[in-house]
């Protein structure tokens, strides 16, 4: 009895003595971090801390945290190259607010000083980190590494990670951190845009060297939005972790299973409002439970299915695929899903097919083909009593029953219920976005719609554009409104959403020169934070005895951590002179969302006239995610008319995408193992309604280097005295492939307008004459 009263007037006594503690930069922080106490809070001011490396080294206890807050929530904004570091015990951070910036360190808030110096019992929450990537986004670093044990991120919001590296991840390099009981409960994830390349995860919990180890990471009751990084939303790479009751809303991806054993993933629900990529949970290596989830309008196939299920590899190395055994996978609820599907990633590596895995008591509602996919059908996935509920009738096949569904709103979610199948959802904590993250925090509206201001610049005023630009909103137009010569002596720089346009037809582009005797790197170069739209111009690259332009439009060589979009509309790029310059260059470390290149010519070039092929280090990396060529003529190309490449075998990606339609390639690349059109790693690739004419002879009018898993097709095109069609698997070209002599109107000035569609029975997939159809004068 004594021993309790002393406890509690203790405590009594700390809260007594609790003082709070004002500060107003980092060494006044410093001085109370040594003289603080259990039970004290030090405020910072609300303002802006620029530069602020903040190291905290103190020890709470758990009646009586040292707490570190502004002295209102949000109010003090940590900017520039701004980080905290902090080791001890029970010390809580709140109300921090990270922006304009990034971090000069491996992460921006660390849960430890130095190898020896760990935080466990700790707390940061409230907190938020936005606009606080590196400049160049493939510079990889974290927004919060846990390291310790017992630490709680919660009630965070995370806004739109730009960059490389995982947003949060629990680390378990260390003895001390395994088993760690972290909690990563009510945080808001919002946006992540494609990274383009592995590590754009959300959450990472272990690696693949420690993965065999148990982490005991609880995470829950966490709202995604759009987090679509990469194919793992949250990667699971550790053992007996718990992933319960979180939102995954309109996710390119999903929760990954990748490494690490009985992990229980319970009572999510992922919402993909049939928005494409949208994933569910993928399962690798033995002893998980995967029971009462909700998967709802998933797009998703392979590794992006609302269930994905994979072979292993025998005596698989640590970082590869362990195979699945010993998994549960019960009352789940299945909810016009594109596909749920066992024994995926399926090829001549991985070839253990799962066992004993139980798939019981599922419910599978409209599904978008079959109920499920089993590439192995070798007995290992044992299904039992589960159900259908479809409008339209199915074979009901072993271990399936059709059945009848009622409907439960749940959140303003319609969710099909069933007493004997699937989900129960009055078990399913669904919690709302403004359930999760920090309380305080209200984005900023965006500034309403506006017409588009137009500038218009004559021909003597070309100088002039790179100031209009500055001036300019996205959004605007600039408008080059005489015909004939622009005279230009250095490079258009594009760092907002603009167009630019001649206001004449393709016959009558103005047209761009460079007017000095030093080289430019390119007529237009778009910086991060850049879009544009070129549209009605003439990017003429060698000018009399004036020095050359290396290209006719290019991303920029400074660090860039945005997406870009191109659009190129009734454009002409012609005299390339040099076999490194190109039409259009994506430049290595920059990512396009799109380029759109129509109704275009591009002639007269030594090197590539499209290149998109900057990124070599065959790390799944890649400069575009989305190529459109329609209604373009390539002629007198030395180099390849198009090349894109993605090297390496990564499998997180779900780009680039390639389309090519009523193209003319007339004379490209004739050298010896040329490729008129070269698509290296391309997962999704179409070229239909074109004309090889006289190209690729030494070589190859399309090189493909696909996976097995790659969509690509080639069809309605004809190949006159051209090269072949390549690809590993040979399954390219459909059946409408021609070998049929086009008669153009007049090839030597660039009209490749046929006089007449070609004879029967070559056609086009849309009743149009085949190849481009362009009005040249």
């Amino acid at each position: 009895m004594k021993y309790f009263f002393w406890i509690v007037f203790s405590g009594f006594v700390a809260q007594l003595h609790a003082r709070s503690i004002p500060v107003a930069n980092v060494s006044e922080l410093n001085t109370a971090l040594k003289a603080c106490k259990p039970g004290d809070t030090i405020l910072l001011a609300d303002k802006q801390w620029q530069d602020a490396a903040i190291k905290i080294e103190a020890n709470g206890t758990q009646e009586h945290p040292i707490v570190i807050r502004p002295q209102h929530p949000g109010g003090a904004v940590l900017t520039g190259s701004s980080y905290i570091r902090l080791a001890g015990q029970y010390i809580v951070i709140s109300g921090l607010h990270f922006s304009n910036g990034h971090t000069p360190r491996r992460a921006v808030i660390e849960f430890c000083l130095d190898e020896n110096k760990l935080a466990n019992h700790c707390r940061v929450t409230q907190c938020v980190i936005e606009n606080y990537s590196q400049p160049a986004r493939l510079s990889e670093d974290v927004w919060v590494c846990l390291w310790g044990r017992h630490n709680r991120v919660d009630h965070n919001t995370f806004v739109d990670k730009l960059n490389a590296g995982p947003t949060l991840i629990a680390e378990l390099n260390d003895e001390r951190s395994r088993e760690n009981d972290h909690s990563i409960d009510s945080n808001y994830f919002k946006g992540r845009q494609r990274l383009g390349s592995n590590g754009g995860e959300s959450i990472r919990i272990g690696v693949a060297r420690y993965s065999l180890t148990a982490s005991h990471t609880q995470i829950v009751h966490n709202y995604f939005e759009r987090c679509n990084g990469e194919v793992e939303v949250v990667s699971i790479k550790s053992g007996e972790n718990n992933v319960s009751h979180n939102v995954f809303y309109e996710c390119e991806g999903g929760l990954v299973l990748r490494h690490g054993s009985k992990n229980l993933v319970s009572g999510n629900i992922f919402l993909g409002n049939d928005q494409p990529f949208t994933g569910g949970v993928r399962v690798i290596n033995p002893g998980h439970t995967v029971t009462n989830n909700i998967f709802k309008d998933l797009t998703g196939v392979n590794f992006r299915s609302a269930l994905a299920v994979l072979n292993g590899v025998p005596h698989s190395l640590i970082n590869r695929y362990y195979q699945v055994t010993d998994v549960r996978i019960s009352n789940n609820t299945f909810i016009n899903c594109a596909s749920v599907l066992f024994g995926a990633a399926k090829d001549e590596e991985r070839i253990l097919a799962p066992e004993r895995v139980l798939f019981n008591k599922n419910l599978v509602v409209d599904p978008q083909g079959k109920p499920y996919t089993d590439e192995n059908r070798d007995g290992g996935i044992l299904f039992k009593d589960n159900a259908v509920a479809a409008k339209t009738q199915f074979p009901v096949t072993a271990g399936f029953t059709a059945a009848t569904v009622d409907t439960v709103r749940k959140n303003g979610v319609l969710l099909p219920y069933s007493p004997n199948y699937g989900a129960d959802v009055n078990k399913i904590q669904l919690i709302n976005r403004s359930d999760a993250g920090a309380l305080w925090y209200h984005p900023a509206e965006k500034a309403a719609a506006r017409n588009p201001k137009v500038f218009k610049v004559k021909a003597a005023e070309a100088g002039k554009i790179n100031e209009l630009i500055q001036q300019a909103l996205p959004g605007d137009r600039i408008v080059l409104s005489d015909t004939g010569y622009y005279k230009l002596d250095k490079e258009i720089l594009i760092n907002k959403p603009i167009t630019i346009e001649g206001s004449n037809p393709f016959h009558k582009n103005p047209v761009l020169i460079n007017t000095s005797y030093q080289s430019l790197d390119a007529f237009m170069i778009i910086e991060n934070g850049g879009a544009l739209t070129a549209r009605n111009i003439s990017f003429n690259g060698a000018f009399e005895s004036y020095a050359d332009v290396r290209s006719g439009i290019r991303s920029t060589s400074a660090p860039m951590n945005r997406h870009y979009k191109l659009v190129i509309n009734s454009c002409a790029f012609y005299n390339y002179n040099e076999g490194s310059y190109a039409g259009f260059r994506a430049t290595k470390a920059t990512y396009a969302d799109s380029v759109i290149i129509r109704n275009s010519l591009f002639r007269n070039i030594s090197g590539i006239a499209v290149n998109i092929a900057e990124e070599k280090e065959d790390k799944g990396l890649y400069g575009a995610e989305n190529v459109v060529i329609q209604n373009c003529v390539f002629s007198e190309v030395l180099g390849s008319a198009i090349n894109v490449y993605r090297g390496g075998n990564d499998e997180s990606t779900t780009g680039p995408a390639v389309f090519i339609d009523h193209c003319t390639f007339s004379e490209v690349n004739n050298m010896e193992q040329g490729s008129v059109v070269k698509l290296i790693g391309v997962q999704n690739a179409r070229i239909t309604n074109s004309i090889f004419s006289s190209s690729g002879r030494g070589g190859r009018s399309i090189e493909f280097r696909e996976y097995r898993w790659d969509n690509i097709h080639v069809n309605y095109c004809d190949f006159y005295r051209s090269g072949k069609i390549e690809s590993f698997y040979g399954k390219a070209p459909g059946k409408d492939i021609y070998n049929v002599a086009p008669v153009f109107v007049n090839p030597p000035l660039y009209d490749f307008n046929l006089k007449e569609d070609l004879p029967a029975p070559a056609k086009s997939s849309d009743r149009k004459p085949l190849g481009a159809s362009l009005v040249i004068e």
